[in-house]
């Protein structure tokens, strides 16, 4: 059964971290979750000029004092008409975002971090922030982003006809795939599990090519079916094989018109990185919100 019941949501009350909360608000909405505000805190150095800090500035204390009270009224009335109805907590807290949202996911036991792929500032329009990027690599709970969140109207789970589950058959591809299958049962969408079939081995000679890519197609088709069959999940298979894994999981969940794409992003355990090597692109080629499992 899926259960999605705390949605943490970090704030840097930009129009991104408003798209986030509003997508917050309705899959809170449907599945009854509470949604936590948090807004981190990165507290600027003053350096003296006149006085103790500078420009008659008294202490830090009272420069500090104030901008997290000016910050807490900020915090406070953000995105409450969106989160009208929706239990709320708002939290604000200091010291480097991306180790507090972790931190404060696994305090708060979150099912969901929901945030968009940058926040204000002077970002490139499809690169993840690097504070996006520190979460997805650290974090224990899925994460729901994508570069077009702060574009498009709000998902609701009623209007997600369609969820695409990306495997590479390690072992931790069964946890990605059962979040994928419980989502889309839940919501009543149709499940596809897809793989894209990496680029041609380097050193192959070009006039086995198609031959290869034949066998690597057929080869993947079945071993999807023996995946679904052990993992007792019923859905539809896709393999893709231009050899551009990001670009291939874009034009499937393109051309199979799907809302959500379903995607591991562990590395087998022991790695010293969480992250895939192709998961940054994914999410920034994407055609819609992804979450990483």
């Amino acid at each position: 059964m899926f259960q999605l019941e705390r949605i943490l949501v970090p704030v840097d009350f930009s129009e991104g971290s408003l798209a986030a909360a509003t997508q917050a608000s309705v899959l809170a909405g449907r599945f009854r979750a509470q949604v936590t505000l948090l807004h981190v805190n990165e507290f600027l150095t003053f350096h003296s000029d006149t006085g103790p800090l500078g420009f008659g500035v008294p202490s830090l204390e009272a420069v500090r004092g104030e901008h997290l009270a000016a910050r807490q009224k900020e915090l406070d009335r953000f995105a409450a008409a969106e989160l009208r109805g929706i239990p709320v907590k708002r939290i604000l807290c200091c010291g480097d975002p991306a180790r507090v949202i972790v931190e404060r996911a696994r305090q708060e036991r979150s099912d969901l971090i929901l945030m968009p792929t940058h926040g204000g500032g002077a970002f490139r329009r499809f690169l993840l922030g690097s504070v996006t990027a520190k979460v997805l690599h650290d974090a224990e709970c899925p994460v729901w982003t994508g570069v077009h969140l702060e574009e498009a109207a709000a998902i609701s789970p009623a209007d997600v006809r369609h969820v695409i589950c990306a495997v590479n058959f390690r072992p931790e591809t069964t946890k990605t795939l059962r979040w994928a299958a419980a989502f889309a049962e839940e919501t009543g969408a149709k499940l596809t599990v897809t793989h894209a079939v990496l680029e041609t081995p380097p050193n192959l000679p070009d006039r086995y090519t198609y031959q290869w890519h034949q066998e690597a197609h057929v080869g993947s088709e079945q071993r999807l079916r023996v995946l679904l069959l052990d993992s007792g999940i019923r859905a539809d298979t896709f393999v893709v094989s231009d050899g551009d894994v990001p670009n291939a999981l874009a034009r499937a969940a393109e051309d199979k018109k799907a809302e959500l794409l379903v995607i591991g992003r562990n590395c087998p355990e022991g790695a010293t990185r969480r992250l895939g090597i192709h998961t940054y692109n994914i999410i920034c080629q994407a055609p819609c919100p992804v979450v990483s499992i």
